[in-house]
């Protein structure tokens, strides 16, 4: 790195010109406003040239800012920065398109968004919380509390019922709360009946094909209706013999999702091995599912749970164990 002084008659792009860098990332060294102007004598840190190489990350349609930072691994507060974004107050962050790209539908071959590397290198850590709203003003003390340490936020649960309509939540303050914390707040959708995780609700909601686009339908309506940055599905105890319509039922809500600009998620029980007969685990294809939704949630805490033995809520070996199962 070098400190450059300016002198009469410079300008940013010639400075950076003259060190191979860009003027945007003498702006966010410096912590400049785009476009600020410099004045003789100040002192600019220049990056080095290996700091200035970038990844490209070829854009899809419907990608936003989230999705491709998720893509880079880098936080979404990161590359807003590093694009010169700044979200406007009650603006929808999470689901902004690409600026420069907005209009280019469909994009063409080849465009992308240019990362540096000293961005990339920097791993973003992702953290989800669930809440079960009380419908009172704690559910946004409890946001608030959390939010500075969350990425995402579960909203659990909106209930299918077998007609294919969700049971809303009185969940308005812990929406407020999460955008004003700058949390994405997920709408988890499941076949708990309130009781317990059916598999007759979710084997009819699956199997039938006219409820099935009724449940994506109402699902999608009411995250865009609710303001949710994206959808969480957390179906549970299905029938082994399900695997292939809740692979379909998430390929249709996935579709649907992204011409609304949702993100979309999948909570799934956690398996070092995939055998598709077996009763808990056997509805879930870990690499068709995968390949269909932005990410993955394992509940690795299932195997640490209150009853069991003391142990950590995922121990290494079981860890290496779910990512070869996830690429099999």
């Amino acid at each position: 790195m070098w400190i450059h002084t300016v002198t009469e008659g410079e300008t940013l792009r010639g400075i950076a010109e003259q060190y191979s860098t860009t003027t945007r990332e003498i702006e966010h060294l410096n912590e400049l406003q785009s476009q600020e102007i410099i004045v003789p004598g100040q002192h600019l840190l220049i990056p080095s040239p290996t700091a200035t190489l970038a990844e490209v990350y070829p854009l899809k349609r419907g990608d936003t800012v989230a999705r491709v930072a998720r893509r880079a691994g880098v936080s979404q507060v990161e590359l807003e920065r590093w694009l010169g974004i700044t979200p406007a107050p009650g603006n929808k962050a999470p689901n902004q398109p690409i600026p420069g790209y907005k209009s280019a539908m469909p994009w063409q071959a080849g465009a992308g968004v240019a990362i540096p590397k000293r961005i990339t290198q920097k791993r973003a850590i992702e953290v989800n919380g669930y809440l079960l709203p009380q419908g009172t003003q704690s559910d946004a003390r409890v946001v608030q509390e959390v939010g500075e340490r969350l990425t995402y936020l579960c909203v659990f649960s909106y209930q299918a019922r077998a007609d294919g309509t969700l049971t809303p939540q009185a969940d308005s303050q812990a929406l407020s709360a999460a955008k004003t914390a700058r949390v994405q707040p997920l709408m988890t959708v499941t076949n708990f009946d309130g009781s317990q995780f059916n598999t007759e609700l979710a084997h009819t909601l699956l199997a039938n094909s006219s409820l099935r686009r009724k449940l994506i339908q109402s699902t999608v309506s009411m995250a865009r209706e609710r303001g949710f940055s994206g959808v969480n599905v957390d179906f549970e105890h299905m029938r082994p013999t399900d695997r292939p319509l809740y692979n379909t039922f998430i390929r249709e809500l996935a579709a649907a999702c992204r011409r609304q600009r949702l993100s979309i998620s999948i909570a799934m029980g956690p398996k070092t091995s995939d055998s598709p007969t077996a009763s808990w685990m056997g509805a879930f294809d870990y690499k068709t599912l995968g390949e269909e939704v932005d990410f993955l949630m394992l509940m690795t805490y299932e195997w640490g749970w209150v009853g069991g033995p003391p142990m950590t809520t995922t121990t290494l070996h079981q860890r290496k164990s779910i990512n070869e199962c996830r690429s099999a």
